[in-house]
């Protein structure tokens, strides 16, 4: 079967789109783009040049508790997966890699050439810096900040709500805040407010409950410092990233 296209939305040249796919009002898709088979795209999403996205998957959905007036978009040379789902209100920068089977809740932002991999859920409110790297499975806790250079291993999970929902009183809920360069190691657990400092490291399987310095290494449960991350590691010392 053909695909859907609404006649308000605005497609570039040379665009392909599979079968069974709708592409809504006020949609705009840049040129070169690539849409697979059975792919919802709502309304006034904003698609650029060379976009490819996978089967099966959903760009734009409404949050079923509050209605987002903030379209989503993808920039140029954005690649994303089967089975994912792009909420209103989400931003994906150029040269980024989506796997299949990801969800990016409303108002995440993403920087240029950020991976994220699959099965990653990034609640809402989430600010992602240029060339993070999120490994499979990872949860990312709403209202959390990770700046450039960011590393996160597979099955890292985070945390807001420091009562687990049995609080007295309201509370703010605090994600966490992953610095320039840091990096956290497969399997960590990190509890709500942590701050990990410029290329602060925690190590597989740490629970981490207070903030790390930068560049230290902390390791154990609960994580304590272990020793300074290895000069050959920083960033001034590497090769630059392109």
């Amino acid at each position: 079967m053909k695909p859907l296209i609404h006649p308000q939305a605005r497609l570039g040249q040379e665009v392909q789109i599979g079968a069974f796919s709708y592409i809504g009002p006020q949609v705009t898709l840049g040129n070169h783009v690539e849409i697979g088979a059975h792919v919802i795209i709502h309304h006034q999403a904003v698609i650029g040049d060379r976009v490819e996205i996978g089967d099966n998957s959903i760009i734009g959905k409404e949050p079923m508790k509050q209605s987002v007036s903030d379209p989503v978009k993808i920039d140029k040379n954005v690649r994303v997966g089967s089975h994912s789902i792009l909420y209103r209100g989400s931003t994906v920068g150029e040269n980024s890699f989506i796997a299949d089977l990801v969800t990016l809740r409303e108002h995440v932002t993403l920087g240029n050439q950020v991976v994220v991999g699959r099965g990653v859920t990034l609640e809402n409110h989430i600010q992602i810096g240029d060339r993070v790297k999120l490994e499979t499975n990872v949860y990312l806790t709403a209202y959390s900040q990770l700046e450039d250079d960011v590393f996160v291993a597979p099955c890292v999970v985070t945390s807001n709500d420091p009562f687990a929902a049995r609080s007295p009183h309201p509370i703010s809920f605090k994600g966490v805040h992953v610095k320039r360069g840091g990096r956290i190691g497969a399997g960590a657990v990190l509890l709500p407010g942590v701050t990990i400092d410029e290329e602060g490291f925690a190590a597989a399987g740490s629970v981490v409950t207070k903030d790390i310095p930068s560049k230290t290494i902390v390791k154990g449960t609960p994580a304590r410092p272990f020793r300074s991350v290895p000069e050959e590691q920083w960033l001034s010392n590497l090769p630059p990233r392109s």
